[in-house]
């Protein structure tokens, strides 16, 4: 009798597939679509490894994996800080070829792959032994610089104070020690894990302000988590009622914006208003 053959493991990983190939074929549809072009980053590559490895032992695809961590923050544990950040998360293509061909059939993942915002890309994959499944994990990000965040700060602010301006109110000036309160909060939510106004500590928004120097007298508070884009995140707060009445108290002077990348949500924004 010929010697039974032992079951493949689960969640076993190939190489990653070949950049070059991977990176013409991207490129390609992204020229199409009048993007510049992106490039491999092998910070990208290994977080992309992990996750698909992670959501083949799973057999599941999601953000988050079974060992409750998610692919923003594979991403961010390499060192890679980031501005914006997209994600492919698919099973089933058995090529690089078939995967891009997958994403460029329908809108939502036709857009991220072709995003202009984004300058680098990964690509890895990982094999179910035991159902013959595939998982493929593609990341795609621009790299966070200190004026990236000033832009997406200002841009941010611009966007609020239009739909001040467009509702008869006068704009908002940027405050200082407002935005280095909700620069804070931001990057707090991700560093302790919390999605909230009140901090593990107790702490609310206006004692954060007056912790950062700020002496207005009223404060307000807006957080979000998720959005990929200032405009993204400014239209989620003005279709929300409670956010919304926040951008447009007439009572309100000053504003500070924070903004900070990782967590198990990927993005997380802080508006801090005071008068």
């Amino acid at each position: 009798m010929a010697p039974r053959t032992p079951p493949s493991p689960v969640g076993l990983h190939s190489p990653s597939p070949a950049p070059d190939a991977f990176l013409a074929l991207v490129n390609s549809a992204r020229a199409a679509a009048g993007s510049p072009p992106v490039s491999p980053d092998p910070r990208l590559t290994s977080a992309a490894q992990a996750h698909a490895s992670a959501m083949a032992a799973a057999r599941s695809l999601g953000v988050q994996g079974a060992d409750g961590i998610s692919v923003y923050q594979r991403l961010t544990a390499t060192g890679y800080a980031y501005v914006t950040v997209g994600e492919h998360l698919v099973s089933g293509p058995r090529t690089p070829a078939e995967f891009v061909d997958y994403c460029l059939r329908t809108a939502q993942p036709r857009r991220t792959l072709g995003d202009p915002a984004f300058t680098h890309a990964g690509l890895a994959h990982a094999f179910d032994g035991r159902t013959g499944d595939t998982y493929w994990t593609a990341l795609w990000a621009r790299p966070l610089t200190p004026g990236d965040l000033s832009r997406t700060a200002s841009e941010v602010v611009d966007l609020t104070n239009r739909e001040r301006t467009r509702h008869g109110l006068p704009p908002l000036a940027v405050d200082p020690f407002l935005t280095t309160a909700a620069q804070a909060h931001s990057a707090d939510m991700i560093a302790r894990a919390f999605y909230s106004h009140t901090s593990p500590d107790g702490s609310r928004p206006w004692d954060r302000a007056a912790a950062a120097g700020s002496r207005r007298r009223s404060i307000g508070e807006n957080i979000a988590c998720g959005q990929r884009s200032p405009a993204e995140v400014v239209e989620g707060w003005m279709n929300s009622p409670g956010h919304r009445a926040n951008i447009l108290k007439p009572d309100f002077t000053h504003i500070g914006i924070g903004f900070a990348g990782g967590g198990s949500s990927g993005t997380y924004w802080t508006q801090l208003f005071g008068a």
